[in-house]
């Protein structure tokens, strides 16, 4: 632990490179044992057709940059914009198309991975010299072994990208201060930003709240002076990164997504309409089904803080104790001078500010509210950002309570691993797509959350380890086996043609069928948001078990055989 202590006093650039290191190896070793979510199919086959335009403009501008080859390129999946998903592209022209080390999703899906590299970097590098080595290291593992983050990392969707962008913007933020050069990379971050996915504008509010929490004695009413004159409000100039963040962000925005190029306006009302109107996804909370209206605010705020371990969510809100505190001490020196606070307070308050926001925006506002964690995934970083100011208060305590007991270094590691282990322990149980599953003690882990009426999983993964059972099955009376997999059969039609594609089964192996009634085996996956679930378990109740996914003695899915 000294030794770790030492390297990130001396070399912080260093202890970056290594977490983000290790964290790309981690996960591009566990990758190809990911289960695929319903996501995958949309966000990765739209990424690898936007990087063949990429590379089509290079070898055919002519063709590529007309606004038929435009069209052709970004009509898929055009309800979100390009970025994240462009670098799932070029991630599947290296690893797949380049060096064949990976199959065509799993190199896809290898995009995400950097993004999460590049969030391990960020923390370290933002907060190891404003928190101290310890926070700032145990703040990186805490994120790092977080089950469903662990989840959302490996799969090819926006929320982990979305949430890298918000948390690099932050620390960018900070980092360019008054300077009108890094003032202009934040602008850009910025617009990176909200071309990654649509909740990162919610993060300027937050950057711009702050900025008025440091200004706010310089907002100044002038009297009047004489009998002519009027009363003047005196207004504060704004940092340099926010005046960048209006004047590039919209630029970048529009330049990086060619759909944007022809009937801009049209297609930007479009986006921001098919949002307003989502089409309706189902969330399982307190035993009851909500759609509309949606389920109720709690679900976001005990969801979040329940899919953590209860020694993360401890942590975290004795460091976030501590960022009210830092919010108000900035609020006490902020002038008209534009005295600076102190690094430490800054990083904690706007950890505080921002993981409020990602989280209070979606259990706040009238909103839907489903997939679990998904839509505020940019609170989960922030979060561990404060559990790691939360651990190094741990060891300063027992240190002041008990300084001869045991060194400092020692009262370290032993928190260190104490905090880290749970989320350890849960990825390895939880891993290979049941990370979904994953509650922490503060709802009684998985078997607590399903008695409270809890969704036990979403997404609709499936699970490589079932679909080799399922290959190795015999075949039916009429060939097979033909599976039917209820009770949201379609979604697994778009992922088992991935696991076709890729060999994962072979492509003759397992025939998925629409009507339950053609089937020779059911999958049963216990997803319990859909309303047909109660009535297929009794419908089913005498086939025969051939096989079962229980974690903590609860069933994820089962395969059942026609008798």
């Amino acid at each position: 632990m000294n030794v770790w202590l030492r390297i990130a006093r001396s070399r912080p650039f260093v202890v970056a490179t290594i977490a983000a290191l290790l964290v790309l190896v981690v996960h591009l070793l566990t990758l190809p044992a990911q289960g695929i979510t319903d996501d995958d199919d949309f966000y990765a086959s739209a990424g690898v057709r936007y990087a063949q335009w990429l590379g089509d403009v290079v070898t055919d501008p002519g063709r590529a940059l007309t606004r038929e080859g435009i069209d052709a390129a970004f009509v898929a999946n055009h309800e979100h914009p390009p970025f994240a998903k462009l670098v799932f592209g070029l991630a599947h022209a290296l690893l797949h198309d380049g060096l064949d080390v990976y199959g065509s999703l799993d190199a896809a899906r290898a995009g995400n991975v950097l993004f999460a590299a590049l969030l391990a970097f960020t923390m370290v590098l933002w907060t190891y010299r404003a928190l101290g080595p310890l926070a700032s290291l145990v703040g990186v593992l805490l994120w790092a072994t977080l089950p469903r983050f662990f989840l959302h990392t490996e799969v090819a969707t926006l929320d982990a990208p979305v949430a890298t962008m918000i948390f690099v913007l932050t620390a960018l933020w900070t980092w360019a201060g008054e300077r009108r050069g890094r003032g202009v990379v934040v602008g850009v971050v910025f617009g990176l930003a909200c071309l990654t996915k649509l909740n990162a504008p919610f993060a300027a509010l937050t950057l711009t709240a702050f900025a008025l929490l440091e200004r706010w004695r310089s907002f100044r009413v002038e009297v009047a002076t004489s009998p002519s004159s009027r009363p003047q409000l005196r207004l504060p100039w704004p940092p340099w990164s926010l005046v960048a963040m209006v004047l590039l962000g919209p630029v970048v925005f529009v330049v990086g997504w060619p759909w944007l190029w022809h009937d801009t306006a049209a297609r930007l009302g479009g986006y921001v309409a098919f949002h307003l109107k989502h089409y309706p996804i189902y969330l399982f909370f307190d035993g009851e089904i909500w759609e509309q209206p949606f389920a109720p605010g709690r679900a976001a705020v005990v969801l979040g803080l329940g899919s953590m371990p209860l020694v993360v969510v401890a942590l975290g809100l004795a460091g976030a104790a501590y960022a009210v505190g830092a919010l108000a001490r900035i609020a006490r020196v902020a002038d008209e001078d534009g005295t600076v606070s102190p690094a430490a307070d800054r990083v904690a308050g706007l950890a505080l500010l921002q993981g409020a926001v990602s989280l209070g925006v979606v259990a706040l506002s009238d909103v839907p509210r489903y997939g679990g964690e998904k839509l505020f995934l940019p609170f989960f970083p922030f979060f561990c950002v404060l559990a790691g100011v939360g651990a190094a208060r741990v060891v300063d305590a027992a240190g002041a309570l008990a300084p001869r007991i045991a060194p400092r270094a020692v009262v370290a590691a032993v928190v260190v691993v104490l905090s880290a282990l749970p989320g350890v322990v849960g990825s390895a149980r939880f891993g290979g797509g049941f990370a979904l599953s994953y509650y922490g003690e503060l709802v009684g882990g998985l078997r607590g959350a399903v008695a409270r009426g809890y969704e036990r999983t979403y997404y609709d993964v499936a699970d490589k380890e079932l679909a080799r059972l399922l290959a190795r099955l015999p075949a039916g009376a009429n060939g097979g086996p033909r599976v039917h997999f209820a009770p949201n059969h379609k979604e697994y039609v778009r992922t088992y043609r991935w696991l076709r594609h890729d060999g994962v089964v072979p492509r003759d192996s397992v025939t998925l069928v629409d009507q339950r009634a053609a089937a020779d085996v059911v999958v049963l996956t216990h997803e319990r948001r859909w309303a047909t679930y109660p009535g297929l378990r009794e419908e089913l109740r005498g086939w025969a078990v051939l096989a079962e996914k229980r974690i903590d003695g609860v069933p994820l899915w089962t395969v059942l055989r026609r008798p």
